[in-house]
């Protein structure tokens, strides 16, 4: 199973020896307020790598692009963001109401360019759940909290509905937040809905796109986004 296209991650790890790659590409629109200008993130390299059956290596690597907001002068700025390292380690399948649980360990390395590296090593954890419901339903639930800058940190809780429309077609519905914690620069909390298909072209291919708001506030307006995922 992907990680993509939603935001939370999956509770299922990649097969032993196995390599999973996946990528994508997002253009998200800033909220009006903001003073920003469009930000188009690719290719999203996820790199999945099955140590053990319940163990899972991760790195990812993506390229940022800031275009000026609207109406303001200035070329865009393109530049890598900052390394991501991982570890997800199964914590058990699903056994009747009891859910497959996963933990994630992860952290961003300061390896991008000047204007979208963090200058600091931001370390993270996350606890991943997930249910098949029945041939046709999936839920799955994740909680992660993250070190976003400085002492400031984000608690980011999610929930994901899954429906299988034919043997290759599904679809999902999302709903998550990002909560600042332990933040003294007056950050506010952000809320987004967003739903996506992904489409198995075989076994071993899959495509995917999703469309996403922010719910008012200083979440970002709107986002788009489309990515594959191969198991070579």
């Amino acid at each position: 199973m992907t990680d993509r296209p939603d935001f939370t991650e999956s509770s299922t790890l990649v097969p032993r020896g196995a390599v999973q790659l996946e990528a994508g590409l997002t253009v998200s629109q800033p909220n009006r307020t903001s003073g920003a200008g469009r930000s188009t993130t690719w290719p999203e390299l996820l790199v999945r790598y099955g140590l053990a059956s319940r163990l899972e290596l991760r790195v990812a690597q993506s390229l940022v692009t800031s275009s000026p907001a609207e109406g303001a002068g200035g070329a865009s700025t393109t530049g890598a963001s900052d390394l991501y390292v991982g570890v997800k380690l199964g914590l058990g399948a699903q056994r009747g109401a009891r859910p497959e649980f996963a933990a994630l360990v992860q952290a961003t390395l300061p390896t991008g360019a000047e204007a979208f590296t963090d200058n600091s090593t931001l370390p993270g954890a996350a606890l991943l759940a997930g249910w098949t419901l029945s041939p046709k339903w999936s839920l799955a639930l994740g909680i992660q909290a993250n070190r976003v800058t400085g002492d400031a940190w984000e608690v980011a809780p999610s929930a994901s509905v899954g429906r299988t429309l034919t043997s290759r077609l599904k679809a999902y519905g999302e709903f998550y937040s990002l909560l600042p914690v332990l933040n003294e620069s007056g950050a506010t909390a952000q809320h987004y809905l967003n739903g996506g298909l992904a489409l198995l072209l075989s076994d071993r291919v899959q495509v995917d796109a999703r469309v996403g708001a922010g719910l008012g506030g200083v979440a970002d307006r709107s986002f788009i986004g489309f990515g594959v995922a191969i198991r070579p």
